[in-house]
């Protein structure tokens, strides 16, 4: 007699590699979705603000912030550094919010700060102090990590790219900002945004030694102005 095949058993022999190979790659795709995030700081506080920008500077609950980070007190300048931020979404320049720490209603007036949309970063303090790029979102009020900016996650090809000075800036909230720094963070492909933008704004700044928009540096016969003056 004759033995008929069970065809249950000729389906799964004839098809059982293509499901192998089928799942192998499913979990291959699924390994990208369920990646996790980079090790690195991420920022935390009152009032951080998990949008998409462009973010306005978070006065709320600044204070707050500011007591947590301990940061030099403003208004008494020896040391003034500067540092410039270019933030990028899909090859749009998102501009770096003007006041940046400085809320004149409640009289706040933080040691790092921002004057202006060009992106230049002030750090002005009575001693050294190594501020962060945390630091500086902190006090802005967006929420900063190795994969994310605000409301914007994910790190690598069309997602979040951290590049300092035109190299790779890996763990971005804690990095040290020194003078001249030049950051650029960007959010689309790699190739949409300079990875090393102009400096001009910072050169402005830098060439006339700070003065133009420094806090608490007086000029010779003139009282020390606030950060809140609309003019030197």
């Amino acid at each position: 007699m004759r033995r008929v095949a069970d065809p249950l058993a000729r389906w799964t022999a004839a098809w059982w590699p293509t499901v192998l190979i089928v799942g192998a790659l499913l979990a291959l795709s699924g390994c990208g979705s369920g990646a996790k995030d980079p090790p690195g700081l991420v920022i935390s506080g009152p009032g951080l603000q998990a949008s998409r920008p462009p973010w306005g500077p978070e006065y709320n609950h600044l204070a707050e912030r500011l007591h947590a980070l301990g940061l030099p007190p403003g208004g008494s300048e020896k040391v003034h550094h500067h540092a410039l931020l270019h933030i990028y979404v899909n090859g749009l320049l998102s501009p770096v919010a003007a006041n940046v720490g400085l809320d004149p209603a409640k009289h706040l007036e933080s040691s790092l700060h921002t004057h202006d949309h060009t992106g230049v970063i002030h750090m002005e303090s009575a001693y050294p102090y190594n501020f962060t790029l945390g630091d500086l979102f902190s006090v802005w009020g967006v929420k900063l990590g190795p994969a994310q900016v605000g409301a914007l996650h994910g790190v690598g090809g069309d997602h979040l790219h951290f590049f300092l000075n035109g190299k790779t800036l890996a763990n971005p909230a804690a990095h040290v900002l020194h003078d001249n720094d030049n950051i650029s963070i960007g959010y689309g492909p790699l190739d949409s945004f300079p990875h090393k933008p102009g400096t001009i704004a910072l050169k402005e700044v830098e060439g006339k030694g700070g003065a133009a928009l420094s806090c608490a540096k007086a000029s010779k016969g003139h009282k020390t102005r606030s950060c809140f003056a609309t003019k030197p």
